[in-house]
């Protein structure tokens, strides 16, 4: 559950920290509180984090960036998560152009910089004003994206989100194959008729179409299957979206081959977290400020060590299981490192050079002592990895 407040939650995204200290006094001044964030990864954790009634949206966030491409792409993630939240873009170098653009992607109304204040706050009040009273703020979690690897999935499922292909999504438990198939969902024409199907307990197929989300496919019985197959081939067939912990492979030794021919014209697969380690960077500080709001407690501080330690781990339930150890972080105040938990049996303390030798191990084993793949996720460049080895005599 997000964090409610009685009085209206602006989000302002913007990459200039003196343009949000003169508007966070100038909304306060207003009586409208406001949390900002500085790009899209961060302002999708405020997002998830809080219950914003209205955004602010400035298009550009990286150094030099003038085309606004930056804040169309995070518009366009922030409505896959509340399709009725108001964003109002504020614009300077993208211009006009841009800033129309930025509506018919769904923005409410944009501003110019330098902006009126009175202007300004009587377009929010009128925005504001117009909102249900039943209004839904809180959110699923974000997708959060940052490994090219993931980025590639994410664009193919975007770009197919708007047909009617079915789509099956492999990946291990706690991937993120579910908030995949939202999107797609959220992408497509038809976003609002959703039925989950779960596999094991399938006896009988909807009798309505739309879009059907199917959980654990392989466990469909053979005639479910046969049935599904025969489903798929009807002019107005279902849109089918299914999930499975399987790989390719797998699936076509357990599914019916007329089944597969309809279902695998794509398949996207989402691999194990800790071969992602840019995106376990991300969610770090993406779960440590969620929960850090969630529960009203402070985030831990997090040092290099740790963070070296989370990126070398195994997650066994991938992101679910990252995510359990954040909030257990910030409810306990301190970093479990899962190296220090899983080799020190002897109960005794252990050194800086204890730890960095089981960095750098777990780091070589888990890529088969590649040692270019190991220096990348450790940060390090191969002659400063090679250093260590001979140090710790790996």
């Amino acid at each position: 559950m997000v964090q409610h407040n009685e009085k209206p939650l602006l989000l302002f995204v913007d990459d200039d920290p003196d343009v949000q200290s003169a508007a966070r006094l100038m909304f306060r001044h207003r009586g409208l509180e406001i949390v900002c964030a500085h790009d899209g990864q961060s302002a999708m954790t405020q997002l998830a984090a809080h219950a914003i009634d209205l955004v602010l949206l400035d298009l550009n966030y990286s150094k030099g960036a003038t085309s606004g491409a930056e804040g169309l792409a995070l518009l366009k993630d922030m409505l896959i998560m509340r399709p009725d939240l108001p964003v109002v873009v504020v614009t300077g170098h993208s211009g006009v152009a841009i800033a129309v653009a930025a509506m018919r992607a769904g923005a409410r109304d944009f501003v110019m910089k330098p902006w009126n204040n009175e202007r300004l706050v009587n377009l929010i009040e009128k925005i504001l004003a117009s909102r249900p009273v039943e209004r839904e703020t809180t959110t699923e979690h974000a997708m959060i994206v940052a490994s090219a690897a993931l980025e590639r999935v994410v664009a193919e499922a975007d770009r197919l989100a708007p047909t009617r292909a079915p789509i099956i999504i492999c990946g291990p438990p706690g991937s993120g194959k579910m908030l995949l198939a939202r999107r797609i969902f959220a992408l497509s024409h038809d976003a609002e008729n959703e039925i989950l199907i779960h596999g094991e307990e399938c006896n009988e197929l909807p009798e309505e179409q739309g879009n059907w989300l199917i959980r654990d496919v392989e466990a469909l019985t053979p005639t479910i299957q046969r049935r599904l197959a025969d489903r798929l081939e009807m002019v107005n067939a279902p849109r089918v979206i299914a999930l499975s912990s399987l790989g390719r492979d797998a699936l076509d030794a357990r599914l019916d081959p007329k089944l597969m021919l309809h279902l695998a014209m794509v398949v996207l697969t989402i691999t194990p977290l800790d071969q992602r380690p840019d995106d376990i960077i991300t969610l770090v500080s993406h779960f440590s400020h969620y929960f850090a709001t969630r529960h009203g407690l402070p985030a831990p501080d997090m040092d290099d060590i740790c963070l070296a330690s989370l990126k070398a781990a195994t997650w066994p339930q991938n992101v679910r299981s990252l995510r359990a150890r954040i909030e257990r972080a910030v409810l306990t105040g301190t970093w479990q490192v899962p190296s220090l938990e899983q080799h020190d049996n002897a109960g005794g303390p252990t050194t800086l050079h204890d730890t960095e030798r089981m960095l750098v191990e777990a780091a070589l084993r888990k890529h088969g002592f590649n040692v270019t793949q190991a220096a990348r996720e450790l940060g390090l460049t191969r002659p400063a990895l090679y250093r260590r080895m001979a140090r710790y005599g790996l």
